[in-house]
């Protein structure tokens, strides 16, 4: 597993007696905290166009949160939330929200797929688990009071209508996933489950997720941020591949000017491919010249990757990672969510051993005589943690180790 993936905090919840009710009530349980239950309809949802059936008890249990959108406090904040989630994921092309539930910080529960029908939330895992998405960033803060109790009362609620296996195993997404998510305070909080359950460390304990082929790329974030592979965009294959070593010292970020900044899955898959095939095909490079991509969806789109030369920044390709916000960003800063996925993404590269801890950023007009990436997204950068004023332009190049051999493509 990745490195974010290997760091579980986790507390071993251990219950050798269980208590199940005889009585099961949907929205209510005995001698637990009872929450208010938002049914599709209620929030609005698209009907689904992918309904499999999930095949039940299910023996796992895994808990997500969505970095973005924020946390919510009312349901008509969670609602919208709701249907902002479900908008994105069927662009996406999942044909419904990819969680079976999700929690409002109101203590409110919201329907997803529901108990019956198989999510997209964990890869391999989704077969047979249900996922339950707690609305917000929970890196850092602690999830309220009132959505701990919902999800726990909601959990013992699949287990008293027989959806959850009574021995089930609770397990944080990135135990089944490369991925921070559910962040790290939910990980480190002690959930006392009123049930048979064990907190799990999946990697260690051999478990076999059923449907071993599944497709990874459906997946809501293999990071802690929406994250599009490149066969999610249907990019074109590369001509040819040059090997990136890493760590690198350097992220360059640009802006694409054209084409302009998208807002959706759709328009943004698009882009990548417009932007892909003007460099293939105009450019005469052997894929798109980007590492990566972010959309003012909030989603952080494959280029080249981590491992492979891009071909972005000319002298500056082999000893740095670049990153495309698109949009033309001359005049207008980019949306809050395009830009906290940029930094998650730098984040990312730090954590999985791609990019040097102490690395140094800069914008493309540092290290090419360019206008980009364009004046308001180079004065926002100028704000972030690394952001380094040498090289000040291409003309101090000669005064950086620029190691290995430079290729155009």
């Amino acid at each position: 597993m990745a490195a974010c993936g290997s760091e579980l905090l986790l507390v071993l919840v251990t219950i050798s007696v269980c208590l199940v009710d005889s009585n099961p009530n949907v929205y209510g349980l005995a001698r637990t905290q009872s929450y208010v239950y938002y049914t599709k309809s209620d929030w609005g949802g698209l009907p689904s166009t992918d309904v499999r059936p999930l095949e039940t008890p299910v023996p796992y249990v895994v808990i997500h949160h969505t970095y973005i959108p924020g946390a919510c406090g009312t349901p008509e904040q969670c609602k919208a939330d709701m249907r902002s989630m479900q908008n994105y994921h069927i662009s996406m092309g999942w044909g419904d929200i990819g969680y079976n539930f999700c929690v409002g910080s109101d203590g409110g529960v919201y329907e997803g797929r529901g108990w019956d029908n198989i999510g997209i939330h964990a890869g391999r895992a989704n077969n047979n688990s249900i996922g339950i998405c707690l609305i917000g960033d929970w890196r850092v803060e602690d999830p309220p009071e009132a959505m701990l109790e919902s999800t726990k009362a909601l959990i013992r609620t699949g287990v008293l209508n027989g959806k959850v296996s009574t021995a089930y195993k609770l397990v944080g997404h990135r135990q089944v996933m490369a991925t921070e998510c559910p962040g790290n305070a939910i990980m480190t909080i002690y959930i006392e489950l009123l049930v048979c359950a064990y907190i799990v460390d999946i990697a260690s304990s051999g478990a076999v997720f059923r449907g071993q082929d599944a497709d990874d790329d459906n997946e809501v974030s293999s990071y802690d941020f929406p994250y599009v592979t490149r066969s999610m965009w249907h990019a074109r294959p590369p001509k040819e591949k040059i090997p990136l070593q890493s760590p690198v010292p350097y992220v360059v970020i640009h802006h694409s000017y054209s084409p302009p900044a998208c807002y959706d899955g759709v328009t943004c898959r698009q882009a990548m491919r417009s932007m892909q095939n003007f460099h293939m095909d105009s450019r005469g490079w052997w894929d798109i010249g980007y590492n990566f991509a972010v959309g003012s969806d909030g989603a952080a789109y494959e280029g080249r990757g981590w491992t492979v030369l891009g071909a972005h920044a000319l002298h500056f390709n082999n000893i740095s990672i670049g990153i495309c916000l698109i949009g033309d960003w001359r005049f207008l800063v980019p949306p809050s969510n395009q830009l906290k996925s940029a930094k998650a993404l730098i984040n990312a590269g730090v954590e999985l051993g791609y990019i040097k801890s102490d690395y140094k950023l800069v914008g493309h007009r540092q290290v090419r005589e360019t206008e980009c990436p364009g004046d308001a997204l180079f004065h926002e950068i100028q704000t972030w943690d690394h952001w380094s004023s040498f090289p000040a332009s291409y003309k101090d190049l000669d005064k950086i180790d620029l190691t290995g051999s430079q290729n155009k493509s």
